[in-house]
């Protein structure tokens, strides 16, 4: 696939996306980047803090539990350059949790854009969106998010019987690299294709506009 006809076939799926997506007043609290870019595809404001960043294990499932505590908490710079193998990143805390600001420069523009989109989240229509090697498989932690009473999915490697959760499918081949990441990412584009992963085995927007 040529790279003008892929484009072009995004441009026409991106389009479909916001056609048939209802729900556009929706705060999204993601466990990493899918949030945004679910926000983009649809072209939605940004009503979440938690854009270009992980969070890793109980730091989300603490931030789920009790979301409006932790909006009320004023952000901390912990490091501007935190080291993981490859990766160097800023980290952030709010309160007792804290967040890997992976596409920010710096603690300081992390914390102000935490600070401005906490104030549009939209607290009558929150959705969670976790992944279990981000929660590092501790299936205590995915009965707690559930518990939590958001619309939520989870997306996992293995079969889990929770119904919030969606198992990657075996065509995509995924699998856990050193830090226990699933690679390839969800939100990359698949090889000769307009889709990105997440888009071919979970219909975003259909279960934005569900009830469920």
């Amino acid at each position: 696939m040529n790279n003008l006809i892929k484009k072009l076939l995004r441009k026409a799926i991106v389009q479909k996306y916001r056609i048939l997506n209802k729900n556009k007043n929706v705060t999204i609290i993601s466990q990493n980047c899918i949030g945004g870019v679910i926000y983009s595809d649809l072209n939605l404001p940004f009503q979440s803090p938690t854009i270009n960043m992980f969070i890793e294990d109980e730091n989300f499932v603490k931030l789920v539990e009790n979301i409006e505590y932790y909006m009320s908490l004023d952000p901390d710079a912990i490091e501007d350059a935190f080291h993981e193998g490859d990766l160097v990143y800023p980290k952030i805390a709010v309160g007792d949790i804290e967040l890997c600001c992976l596409h920010y420069k710096n603690c300081n523009e992390a914390i102000n854009a935490w600070n401005r989109r906490k104030n549009r989240i939209n607290y009558n229509n929150i959705v969670v969106i976790a992944n279990s090697w981000n929660l590092h498989n501790q299936k205590e932690y995915f009965t707690r998010i559930v518990k939590a009473g958001y619309k939520t999915v989870i997306f996992t490697l293995d079969n889990n019987e929770l119904p919030e959760c969606v198992q990657l499918p075996d065509w995509g081949k995924f699998m856990l690299d050193e830090r226990g990441i699933v690679r390839p990412n969800i939100t990359d584009m698949i090889p000769n294709s307009p889709y990105l992963y997440f888009e071919k085995f979970f219909d975003f927007v259909g279960w934005l506009n569900s009830n469920g």
